[in-house]
């Protein structure tokens, strides 16, 4: 849990009423959770709760990265890469190599 205070300052959209508290104190969000569409069709993983001075409660999804991915999202320069050559190939701009093995060599 964060120890320092976070300053929340988005527009909240009303999306229904659950039901009551279950016998231990549980709501469900599965009807909200099928009206929620994350960017790019991430898995949400799990949830950042957060407590508003008035006692609102604000879940913030949160989708985890692979570790084997983690070092993309830490270096910058590979992410600029990344983004670059993914907004390249979107718009056609792509070379066929006929060699792989030999293209690869020469990188």
């Amino acid at each position: 849990m964060r120890e320092q205070e976070e300053i929340i300052n988005e527009r909240f959209q009303h999306v229904g009423i659950s039901s009551k508290l279950d016998s231990r104190n549980r709501v469900t969000l599965g009807q909200v959770l099928m009206m929620l569409r994350m960017p790019d069709d991430r898995k949400i993983d799990e949830f950042e709760i957060l407590l508003g001075a008035e006692g609102d409660i604000l879940l913030r999804p949160r989708t985890s990265i692979p570790t084997r991915e983690l070092w993309i999202h830490q270096n910058p320069n590979a992410m600029k890469t990344l983004r670059k050559g993914l907004k390249d190939a979107a718009e056609g701009r792509v070379t066929r190599v006929k060699n792989l093995n030999k293209f690869t060599d020469e990188l």
